[in-house]
């Protein structure tokens, strides 16, 4: 079906008489009302988009003013936008500033009351078309605005955000350019779950994405080893083939090499860093808490340590599964270091599978 739009005479504006503005007050009232998007909706947005591409200002306005609401039809047309500053299906460099431009104007003029923190909450792809890099931007061209920049920074610090936020990337306010074919892949909304910093991380997180039970969030300690417990091989497997892979490669030091040649050293470290309940498996200081009392270690040993402690980090992730992209259930761990923390969908733990 051919969008009436389309058909408006050439240097015709979206606003004039026609048999367009039917068309054009249909979208203004389906996005108000939030009605679902049709084909036919669709073809005329598609239609719209066709006119920004080449810096229409009335269409880049109008993709604007019906992005600001949550309906289908206002979430398609924040899409369009991110496509016009990704320059995507030929729109210009002129349309994509547009774009951009426009969008920052709308949250600039916050105190006039043309945006609310509630639409830009609800509706955060505004920021992103407001605060984006566009290819072509040279070193003269004006800033992302302060109160833009601000806005992004406010917005960033809240637990829950779109997954496509966490992909795209952000420094100092300012978006790298979107993809949009991610933006629209990712446009689901994740809370992120700070865990306790306490080296017990890794085990929450594993632990609930495993039993999809927002308790472990806050286990203590004593629960998450207890929970170990029940299965410690898996454990002290890792610890053993860490140790086995340092071995193959010659990179045991003399002084630790009679300890790790003992056997069962893998109950040593593991009773030492996990049943003590210390949890420091992760750290070189307890895995040296395990190998006997040492004044003074070389840089050699230093190293070797933190290589151990990092391996064994590694061969646990891959024994929990631990996800580290939205992949899958969607739910996914971030390391940092050696502390963990979990992203998750909204609806994660109450969601019936």
């Amino acid at each position: 079906m051919v969008s009436s739009i389309t058909n408006m005479p050439l240097n015709s504006s979206i606003y004039s008489e026609g048999e367009h503005n039917i068309a054009i007050n249909n979208l203004i009232a389906s996005a108000t009302q939030k009605v679902p998007l049709n084909e036919s909706q669709k073809n005329d947005l598609d239609a719209l988009f066709t006119l920004a591409k080449s810096n229409d200002q009335d269409s880049i306005e109008l993709l604007q003013n019906l992005s600001l609401s949550a309906g289908e039809v206002s979430s398609y047309a924040q899409h369009l936008l991110c496509k016009l500053i990704a320059k995507e299906d030929g729109a210009s460099y002129e349309a994509a500033c547009s774009a951009r431009s426009g969008c920052q104007s709308l949250i600039t003029s916050f105190s006039d009351g043309v945006i609310t923190n509630k639409i830009l909450e609800d509706n955060p792809k505004l920021l992103l078309v407001a605060g984006s890099k566009i290819e072509g931007d040279g070193p003269y061209r004006e800033p992302i605005p302060l109160q833009v920049k601000l806005k992004i920074v406010s917005f960033d610090e809240k637990d829950v955000k779109p997954q496509w936020w966490h992909e795209t990337k952000l420094e100092d306010g300012q978006f790298e350019t979107p993809k949009p074919s991610t933006i629209k892949d990712k446009d689901y909304w994740v809370k992120e779950h700070k865990l306790p910093d306490d080296g017990a991380c890794q085990f929450r997180a594993a632990f609930t994405l495993r039993d999809k039970d927002d308790r472990w969030l806050s286990a203590s300690k004593d629960d998450i080893r207890d929970e170990i417990e029940k299965k410690p091989m898996s454990v002290k497997q890792a610890i053993y083939d860490s140790v086995t892979f340092l071995k193959a490669a010659d990179l045991i030091p003399d002084r630790f090499k009679d300890f790790f040649d003992e056997e069962g050293f893998e109950d040593g470290v593991y009773d030492k860093t996990i049943k003590s309940g210390d949890f420091n498996l992760y750290s070189p200081r307890g895995i040296e808490s395990a190998l006997g009392e040492f004044p003074t270690l070389t840089s050699e040993e230093e190293e070797f340590l933190s290589t151990l402690a990092d391996s064994i980090g590694e061969n646990l992730k891959n024994v929990f599964k631990l996800p580290l992209i939205s992949d899958g259930s969607k739910a996914y761990s971030v390391p940092t270091g050696n502390h963990y923390n979990l992203i998750t969908p909204v609806d994660f733990f109450t969601k019936i599978d």
